[in-house]
């Protein structure tokens, strides 16, 4: 076999290129879904539907019996969600769903923005707001909007705190997104909760404005949209007078 002839030999043995997409970073990742997993989530989505109230207590037995598993897998997911600050657990009052109080939320609020403001000014400096940045926000309002022509608090949860993962994410600060993502089930909670009292209209449009902004590339006036959306427009929810309504409605309903 002479020189030629091994070339091609080697050759025909690589494997092709793809034609198609190849990058990792642009496909998501799936994980297998355990039944912790799945009971995070029912108790999640039920907090933000209202089902759960802040407050509420929520018993090992009676979630296992809705969701028809063991106990087993609900302590542990509460165990999850207690050190994610989504329950508290404390003597003689029992698991209970976390508060909703002004100094809570405002406790929220101030951490939100101190994170958020940083990622996405980095993001901007790192010209996130030119290339795919814009692409990848634009896809989670899409889902956004999805969820709101459904009416779903849950789902329009979700896609709002997936809306800021995203923009967190662009900032390309890996310590900045995991200390963020430790608030994220907390912001699923809350944003369902306002949502009875809030348009949920008005919640895509103040998402749409932040895209635009971060589009134009203005830090300061970013940093300034960020904090109207995250500060005042959540500080004006009363979701103590929310979570009180709620309360009335689901006691004349039993």
């Amino acid at each position: 076999m002479n020189m030629n002839e091994g070339v091609a030999r080697i050759a025909r043995s690589r494997p092709a290129k793809s034609s198609g997409p190849t990058n990792p970073a642009n496909w998501q990742q799936l994980k297998p879904r355990t039944l912790v997993d799945q009971a995070v989530e029912a108790i999640v989505a039920g907090a933000a539907r209202g089902l759960i109230l802040p407050g509420d207590r929520i018993v090992e037995a009676d979630i296992a019996r809705m969701l028809g598993i063991s106990r087993v897998p609900i302590r542990e997911a509460l165990r999850l969600l207690e050190s994610q600050g989504v329950v508290t657990n404390t003597p003689y009052r029992g698991i209970r769903l976390m508060d909703v109080s002004v100094e809570r939320i405002d406790q929220v609020i101030d951490v939100r923005i101190a994170l958020e403001v940083r990622a996405a000014l980095a993001a901007v400096r790192l010209g996130r707001h030119e290339d795919d940045g814009i692409v990848i926000l634009e896809r989670a309002l899409d889902e956004l909007s999805l969820m709101a022509a459904r009416r779903d608090p849950y789902g329009l949860a979700a896609a709002d705190t997936e809306f800021h993962r995203r923009l967190c994410r662009l900032g390309g600060n890996v310590v900045l997104s995991t200390l963020w993502e430790s608030l994220a089930r907390q912001l699923t909670v809350i944003v369902g909760l306002s949502t009875l009292g809030k348009s949920m209209r008005r919640i895509i449009a103040e998402h749409q404005t932040l895209v635009e902004v971060f589009r134009r590339g203005d830090l300061a006036q970013l940093e300034r949209a960020l904090e109207e959306h995250i500060g005042w427009q959540n500080r004006e929810v009363d979701y103590q007078r929310l979570v009180a309504e709620r309360r009335g409605q689901r006691a004349t309903t039993v």
